[in-house]
């Protein structure tokens, strides 16, 4: 993989060093036709080719606010699509806009997939695999950086300024009620209660430990890796009690309350936002400071609009608002939206609807 240099001066008059620029690495598995599968916030029918293109257009939209602002960084995407045709003309349209703006697509197989017959966020510890195949063959002191799709960078600088050294891992804390289980599912979420429990019963860990995110994990290739041995380390162990737990949070979590992985809580620099009139979440204060927002309710919405405009070559506007972080937070709906916003909003949902079923209807082309 090539790697571009940056300069940078660790004072005025110091000797200029050297170093890889970071690498920013979304990951995508793209389910095969027999697999089961539920992810709660798609808001896309459920065939696989359909759930991908709505993922593909998010990774379109967190690329290209990466371009307008200029960042210097490389971008990839690690994904099992090696045949383009499994994700059919829109999804392999998309990946050839990702590929204009410098995208590079990894390919990755899925090899740490969760025990047992899991459907709840089922591909969640792909980023495991993400991490492997990114590493591999880069500099030590090189920044990585694993993004869940559904976000945007909205201050790349501010990000990159963040970036960890030595055997830390940054990531996001969210601060879960000790006994609420967000996975949301009785038999396969765990609450930070219960993960802490788990920790004390295996390493005399901690016993209500921060819940570790899973959209964003940033570190060095060497951390990176150690932090994947960390987490099969532990399945072994669970596996040998009879035990799991299927989903990347969850297992990130018992990894840093065991001790196993040093996390960095970065939270003051980038958060998970509840957007829309329905959301009962907390609110974020001061969203305008963050550098990365990840916007799970903004799929169907403004991060498909926004992928829309890119795929047309319609990037100027997308620039100014990136450029102004009140812009941005009105374009993808972080500091909510009064009623016409709203009625906006619906207005042009109804449309994509209609022209769907449109272009369903028309006879396809032999």
């Amino acid at each position: 993989m090539p790697t571009e240099l940056a300069t940078a001066s660790r004072s005025p008059g110091a000797t200029e060093i050297q170093r890889p620029i970071p690498l920013v690495v979304m990951y995508l598995y793209v389910h095969g036709q027999e697999e089961d599968f539920f992810y709660p916030t798609v808001r896309a029918r459920s065939s696989a080719a359909r759930v991908a293109v709505r993922y593909l257009e998010c990774a379109l939209a967190q690329a290209a606010s990466l371009r307008v602002a200029d960042a210097a960084c490389d971008v990839s995407l690690a994904t099992n699509v090696t045949d383009r045709a499994v994700i059919g003309r829109d999804g392999a349209r998309l990946i050839e806009s990702m590929e204009d703006l410098g995208v590079r697509i990894l390919p990755t197989e899925y090899l740490h997939r969760p025990g047992g017959d899991t459907e709840i966020y089922v591909s969640s510890r792909y980023v495991l695999d993400a991490i492997v195949a990114a590493a591999t063959d880069q500099p030590s002191e090189r920044a990585l950086w694993l993004t869940d799709l559904d976000c945007i960078w909205v201050n790349p600088q501010l990000m990159f300024a963040s970036a960890t050294a030595g055997p830390e891992i940054g990531c996001i804390h969210i601060g879960y009620d000790p006994d609420w289980d967000p996975v949301g599912f009785d038999d396969h979420g765990l609450t930070r209660r219960a993960i802490g429990e788990l920790a004390v019963a295996m390493d005399g860990g901690e016993e209500v430990p921060p819940w570790v995110g899973g959209e964003l994990l940033t570190g060095t290739p060497g951390a990176l890796r150690e932090l994947v041995g960390a987490c099969e380390e532990l399945d072994a162990a669970l596996a040998a009690e009879g035990k799991k737990v299927p989903t990347e949070e969850q297992i990130l979590t018992l990894a840093g309350a065991t001790g196993r992985v040093r996390f960095r809580d970065l939270s003051h620099l980038a958060r998970r936002m509840s957007t829309g009139p329905r959301n009962l979440a907390a609110i974020v204060e001061d969203p305008l400071a963050l550098g990365l927002w990840h916007l799970p309710s903004e799929k169907g919405l403004s991060l498909r609009r926004t992928a829309r405009e890119v795929q047309r070559g319609r990037t100027a506007r997308l620039r100014r608002d990136l450029s102004d972080p009140a812009r941005a937070a009105r374009r993808f709906n972080v500091e909510g939206a009064g009623p016409l916003r709203r009625a906006q909003d619906d207005g042009w949902l109804a449309t994509q609807r209609v022209l769907a079923l449109a272009n369903s209807a028309l006879p396809r082309r032999p």
